[in-house]
């Protein structure tokens, strides 16, 4: 496929602006500062949690050219993936990219000449590309299922000289496959979803901002104990709904929708069906328990289930079949946590304090006083 052949929107490549509205969390920013001279930087956490607003403000406040992609799922063909990769690059640094479209141009096939283009594009990137700079791939998630761009962006880790510094902003822990060599060698940092839950003062100091509403500490705690610091929970949120004594978290509509709405739309949606069908069966629970869903739910299934695996989850019987009814298709969802928090997401592994380069180079992150 000729890059030519493959038209490349701008909005996708170019940083986005910082709007107004947007709460710069400094905490969050410091962490940031303090692991972007690793060669890998990973923010991981369910969707809604303000992983892209985030990297949005670091682009902003740091010194260091920032690259950005933002993937969508057409991405997942490995040529297309690359062709934006390299016009993400490019568009931050304009002398690049000649010899790696030049090199994909002529690419016949990935799996014969991927390693090809691979070493091109970091031989063009050590040699046009001298200072520090961050490539920031968003929702890095949607190419989980894509082995020869995991294998490439693997890849990529390997070859890519110390000035490259690649942040990952995903839904779910990247399974890179020398990531426990990168962190072994310290070159890995991170946040997770327990870092960017907002805490009681993050959200006083968002809604003084958007909307003038001063709380109480009490007020913002409980808050964050009804939507566990997930910030689109409480923009659906009614702050009002704190203020009287025993007050709790109702989903509030914001221009229309809900935050069922949004959950349907950015969550349930890029579910399987097999797991969709186990999410509307297992709801009708009280409580979220594996060893209960297991054993209520297995009769609705062929074969034993690992309620642990839900990706591999096999098809489920007809309805009625041996003897069992279909299942119902209740609406409550389990009473146990509040219906704005989804799922929890692994953990990315080794933050902490940075470790210098080997040639003892620091990236100038920080933003200059």
């Amino acid at each position: 496929m000729n890059t030519t052949d493959i038209p490349i929107s701008k909005t996708k490549i170019v940083l986005p602006r910082r709007r107004p509205e947007l709460l710069t969390r400094q905490r969050l920013l410091d962490t940031l500062y303090e692991t972007l001279d690793r060669k890998l930087i990973m923010v991981a956490a369910p969707a809604g949690y303000g992983k892209t607003s985030l990297l949005i403000d670091l682009a902003h406040h740091s010194d260091l050219p920032f690259c950005w992609l933002a993937l969508d799922r057409l991405d997942c063909e490995p040529q297309r993936f690359i062709a934006y990769l390299i016009a993400a690059l490019t568009e931050q640094f304009p002398q690049f990219g000649k010899r790696s479209v030049s090199m994909l141009n002529t690419l016949t096939g990935f799996e014969d000449g991927g390693e090809r283009l691979l070493v091109t594009l970091v031989n063009e990137i050590y040699d046009e590309i001298r200072e520090h700079f961050v490539l920031v791939l968003d929702d890095f998630h949607l190419l989980d299922e894509v082995q020869p761009i995991q294998a490439f962006v693997n890849r990529f880790l390997q070859l890519a000289g110390e000035n490259c510094h690649l942040i990952l902003a995903s839904r779910s822990l990247p399974g890179l496959a020398d990531m426990t060599l990168l962190v072994a060698r310290e070159q890995v940092g991170g946040l997770d979803f327990s870092d960017l839950c907002f805490r009681p003062e993050e959200i006083q100091a968002l809604l003084a901002q958007n909307r003038h509403m001063h709380i109480s500490d009490e007020e913002a705690r409980r808050l964050v104990d009804a939507t566990e610091g997930w910030i689109t929970g409480l923009q659906f949120a009614d702050p009002n709904l704190v203020r009287p004594e025993g007050a709790t978290f109702q989903p509030a509509h914001t221009a229309g929708l809900s935050i069922f709405d949004y959950l349907g739309r950015q969550v349930l949606e890029g579910q399987s069906e097999p797991l969709k069908t186990f999410l509307l069966r297992s709801s009708m629970l009280e409580e979220y328990d594996a060893a209960l869903c297991e054993a209520v739910l297995t009769p609705f299934y062929a074969e034993p289930q690992d309620i642990n695996n839900l990706k591999s989850l096999p098809p489920s019987k007809p309805a009625g079949a041996a003897g069992q009814p279909a299942a119902p298709a209740p609406a409550a969802t389990p009473s146990q946590s509040p219906a704005a928090t989804p799922g929890q997401s692994p953990a990315p592994a080794a933050t902490g304090n940075p470790t210098n380069s080997t040639n003892g180079a620091t990236p100038n992150a920080k933003p200059t006083p």
